[in-house]
């Protein structure tokens, strides 16, 4: 079995971990993944990550939220209202490129069935591109499947090859789902990723410099009290996690960032003002929130990289696992 970076005995930054070392450490966060690896009469290898910002009605009951575009070579899909309003609305889904609008339109199906009466849904699905190791085209995912990835939520999941990380590939490597988590004073930062992006040059050092194609979605949760600005500021800092684990944001790559608080629920019809509390920016609290985004995000990609294994893929192509030393290697010395 592949082992994690924090099995190898090593710590990135200056944070404890949680509990588990995943974004579901954040209390209320569920995470759930419907796999589908077939050889006929496709060769599918894909997914459905669904992330719970809260175990309520995530419709009636909304969470401050922010996203910040590193690089914009994506589809993602409610990112928009996101940041017109600062709040997310429905479950997280992230899956492949070409399958976002069968589950954009499974996650409408999913609101609906326990909200009939809604009339206007901001679902958000994000993506990165399997096509290097899935017959993507095919779109094999559908409202079945996200229903499935939303039931099974729960506090411990999977990483590597599973969910939305199936048909992954990172600096050349077999990629996957990554995760991980810091304490911070009483509070918790996580983070969840699907990395799928870099050069093989920009984890060994070495290489032809050429152009890679490739994504990374980084979904962050925090119970610190945040508001839609700060939580901005942390999404930014979930670039400089991908940049401290080799990332360059080149130019064919979608790297997305989506950061959200669950300290508060926001009513859809609230009659009155709401008492929220948050932490003010100037402060040693708030700062150390901000470099626990960035240790998150860092040893994230790299357990997405460590938890994945070797997959046969479209045109029988062989992806690679990585050696665990090549990403140790950089960290011990």
């Amino acid at each position: 079995m592949r082992r994690r970076l924090m099995n190898y005995g090593v710590q990135i930054g200056k944070f404890p971990r949680g509990k588990r070392n995943l974004i579901t450490d954040v209390l209320g966060v569920k995470v759930g993944n419907y796999t589908l690896i077939s050889d006929s009469p496709h060769v599918f290898r894909t997914g459905i990550t669904a992330i719970l910002p809260h175990e309520g009605c995530i419709y009636n009951e909304r969470v401050v939220a922010s996203s910040f575009v590193l690089n914009g070579y994506g589809k993602s899909t409610g990112l928009i209202q996101v940041e017109e309003l600062g709040l997310v609305e429905t479950p997280i889904l992230i899956t492949s490129t070409l399958n976002v609008g069968k589950v954009w339109d499974g996650l409408v199906s999913y609101v609906l069935s326990r909200v009939p009466d809604a009339r206007s849904i901001n679902p958000i699905v994000m993506e990165c591109n399997d096509g290097r190791v899935n017959e993507a085209e095919y779109r094999p995912l559908g409202e079945k499947e996200v229903f499935m990835a939303i039931k099974h939520a729960s506090d411990d999941f999977s990483l590597g090859n599973v969910g939305a990380g199936t048909g992954m590939v990172t600096f050349g490597f077999k990629g996957g789902l990554g995760s991980a988590s810091r304490t911070v004073k009483g509070y918790t930062v996580g983070a969840l990723v699907v990395s799928n992006f870099g050069r093989k040059e920009d984890l060994l050092g070495v290489g032809e410099g050429q152009a890679e194609i490739g994504s990374i979605i980084v979904v962050i949760a925090t119970d610190a009290p945040l508001t839609a600005r700060q939580l901005k500021r942390i999404a930014r800092r979930g670039a400089l996690g991908i940049a401290k684990a080799g990332g360059y944001a080149t130019h064919g790559s979608g790297d997305i960032v989506l950061a959200f608080s669950t300290a508060h629920k926001i009513p859809r019809k609230a009659e009155a003002p709401i008492d929220i509390k948050v932490i003010p920016d100037d402060t040693k609290l708030f700062q150390k929130l901000l470099d626990a985004s960035v240790e998150v995000v860092w040893e994230s990609i790299y357990d997405a990289l460590l938890t994945s294994e070797d997959m046969v893929g479209r045109n029988g192509k062989l992806w690679k696992a990585v050696e665990p030393e090549l990403v140790l290697h950089n960290l011990r010395y």
